[in-house]
């Protein structure tokens, strides 16, 4: 296993934890279990967390595409 795919799957769980912590119209994200009926702008941490996760998933896709170009 090399330290490409290593971060592949490092990168891949924090974008899947961060996307379950975040879920639209639910008080403290899937995650919990909680639901609200209306929905918010992002603000403070929750916009944080939307930013962070769109940096994984364009960290993830280049990896891919450096691992594709590669080989």
């Amino acid at each position: 296993m090399s330290l490409v795919d290593l971060l592949q799957i490092i990168i891949g769980t924090g974008i899947i934890f961060l996307i379950m912590i975040q879920q639209r119209g639910a008080f403290g994200g899937a995650l919990f279990g909680f639901q609200t009926e209306f929905f918010s702008k992002r603000r403070g941490i929750e916009k944080q967390f939307f930013y962070f996760t769109w940096f994984l998933i364009f960290l993830f896709v280049l990896l891919f595409i450096y691992k594709l170009i590669s080989k």
